[in-house]
């Protein structure tokens, strides 16, 4: 994947409005595909407005430090931490923040956008990054895809 098209997908995977509950469903639906694919335990967060509105440590994991860094580094940058990470390597762009311990340069973080507004934060640490990156783009396209059909229906 390149950085045009993680940008691209920044675009793509926004929304309309974000919930509480939409970070929640979003975060049981990557929680539940760690388990049926059997990867590696994870931990999660979601941040809206600021806030913590979900967070969860799944078996074995402890702390929250490569959770801090990677929302850091989406509050900081205004990007998905996989898209930082491509932009330092093809050019260098961050290089100078390698050391600092406050954000990390690394996929993982993507930010909640609503009508082209960063309003928080998704954050997955535990696979590779490239992984932790895919997991939440993938439950951010599966969910706009329900609530499209759900709107659909009218439910």
């Amino acid at each position: 994947m390149t950085k045009d098209e993680v940008l691209q997908l920044e675009k793509e995977l926004s929304f309309d409005s974000f919930s509480n509950e939409d970070a929640y469903n979003i975060a049981l639906s990557i929680v539940n595909r760690i388990k049926k694919d059997q990867l590696k335990n994870i931990r999660i967060r979601a941040v809206l407005d600021g806030e913590i509105v979900f967070q969860y440590l799944m078996k074995g994991k402890k702390g929250d430090i490569w959770l801090n860094r990677k929302q850091n580094t989406i509050e900081r940058f205004h990007h998905s931490g996989y898209y930082i990470f491509l932009d330092n390597e093809e050019n260098g762009t961050y290089e100078q923040y390698k050391d600092d311990e406050t954000i990390v340069i690394c996929g993982g973080g993507f930010p909640i956008i609503v009508k082209d507004e960063i309003v928080g934060s998704f954050i997955v640490s535990g696979l590779d990054h490239v992984e932790d990156h895919q997991l939440i783009v993938d439950a951010f396209r599966e969910y706009k895809i329900k609530k499209v059909d759900a709107f659909i229906k009218g439910v």
